[in-house]
């Protein structure tokens, strides 16, 4: 099974094979490149091919759907590293050891109410009202999460940069830690079947926040979900 884990490298953040040399992409000045790499999909709707529960999407032009996994899927404007709409099916709330090492927090249950609760008392985060909305008709709870001014603690392999741990794959699959200016819209829905989906719309550069979540959220709203 591929894992990922997200690492920031010369100040940018990448997403990383574990297996794999990890490298970097500069940041960009808009959500969508001025010039659409040729990963880009046709507009259209598509289907996860692996993801459960299956999920059901529309893109735009100029969007690429680099992952698709049985726990992970994102989409993304293409070819962009700092920004994109990642998808989590049954995420752990990540430790918070000064190690930042790749396991679970003990004792946070993982259903979408805990984990809600648990994002929003973590000290370096600064995290919205909860806002109850409907995804592909689940229900859950909206957040908006930064990491707050003047935050320090820093893990081992982020150069210095603010840190704060926040989802771990039950297997191993992610670890997904927020980082320096990065910015994230979170909806936590209660899965058919049970479980817990998260649904991140997410600027690792925090200034793209906005055009993100104004391009995204149609995408988002047209997220539809196979029963389980």
């Amino acid at each position: 099974m591929v894992r990922r884990l997200r690492v920031p490298f010369i100040g940018l953040l990448a997403a990383v094979l574990i297996a794999s040399a990890a490298c970097s992409a500069a940041g960009q000045a808009t959500p969508v490149a001025s010039r659409v790499p040729a990963s880009a999909l046709p507009a259209g709707t598509y289907t996860s091919r692996l993801f459960q529960p299956a999920v059901t999407y529309t893109l735009p032009a100029g969007w690429d759907n680099p992952a698709d996994d049985a726990t992970y899927l994102t989409v993304r404007p293409a070819g962009s590293e700092v920004a994109g709409i990642h998808l989590f099916r049954d995420p752990l709330a990540a430790a918070q050891d000064a190690a930042c090492a790749q396991a679970a927090e003990p004792g946070i249950a993982a259903t979408s109410v805990a984990l809600a609760a648990w994002i929003r008392s973590r000290p370096g985060l600064m995290v919205s009202p909860s806002k109850l909305v409907m995804i592909g008709g689940l229900r859950g709870v909206e957040l908006d999460v930064g990491i707050v001014a003047g935050w320090t603690a820093s893990c081992p392999f982020a150069d210095g940069s603010p840190t704060v741990p926040l989802f771990f794959g039950s297997k191993g699959e992610y670890h997904w830690i927020v980082v320096g200016s990065e910015r994230m819209r979170l909806t936590l829905l209660d899965a058919p079947g049970g479980g817990t989906l998260v649904v991140d719309i997410d600027a690792f550069d925090g200034t793209l926040i906005d055009p993100l979540v104004a391009a995204a959220a149609p995408i988002v709203q047209g997220f539809s979900f196979a029963p389980r």
